[in-house]
């Protein structure tokens, strides 16, 4: 009996031990999960705490880059502004000048740039009255295109080559602008563009100057 008793008292100590054990493991993984999802909760709020900090950063330096770049045409187009400026200021200073030169007529700008169409191009003259310019010059103007055709030289006649509109006579007291296309006929190979002003009344003065094509 006594054997048998202690048997019994020792199945349930170990069983009441065993249960104590169990239950302070569950509690012990209950508080370490609790803590894990803590964490968990702590990490999400500080990542989206980050994302939100770089979205706002990023905007930030998309912003000041757009202004960089906006103050950046704004400089180069106030540089343009001002050389326009300063060739209008010089251009009306070589017009005002009397007594400049001793020609009574000069070329201040002949240019030739590409228009619509591989072989139409349009040219661009100013023609200024230096010295005394009380009067007006009145004249024309003629082209002459030197180049090759076969392998010949050849000079045309820009008169047959002009288009519609195209100005050839001036009549000035200080400056004037002409301006037209020219039509260069296929085959032909344009080397120069020669320009031959001719003013008439009250003096007469004559201006050539020829354009590299």
């Amino acid at each position: 009996m006594l054997l048998t008793v202690t048997a019994l008292a020792a199945v349930i100590v170990a069983f009441l031990a065993g249960s104590w054990l169990g239950q302070s493991g569950a509690l012990d993984s209950n508080m370490k999960n609790s803590e894990l999802r803590a964490e968990l909760r702590d990490a999400r709020q500080e990542l989206r705490t980050v994302r939100h900090d770089l979205a706002r950063y990023r905007a930030e330096v998309e912003v000041a880059d757009q202004a960089r770049e906006q103050l950046r045409q704004e400089i180069r187009g106030l540089r343009d502004q001002s050389a326009e400026l300063e060739e209008a200021v010089a251009f009306y200073k070589n017009v005002m000048s009397p007594g400049a030169s001793d020609a009574p007529m000069q070329v201040e700008k002949f240019e030739v740039s590409p228009e619509n169409g591989e072989r139409r191009f349009r040219y661009r003259l100013i023609l200024v009255q230096s010295g005394d310019n009380r009067g007006y010059l009145s004249g024309t103007v003629s082209f002459a295109l030197k180049g090759s055709r076969d392998g010949e030289p050849v000079t045309l006649d820009g008169g047959e080559l002009l288009g519609e509109n195209s100005d050839l006579r001036f009549r000035f007291r200080y400056f004037q602008e002409l301006s037209g296309t020219l039509t260069v006929p296929e085959g032909t190979r344009i080397d120069a563009l020669e320009m031959t002003a001719t003013a008439t009344a009250p003096r007469r003065a004559e201006v050539v100057q020829s354009l590299p094509w």
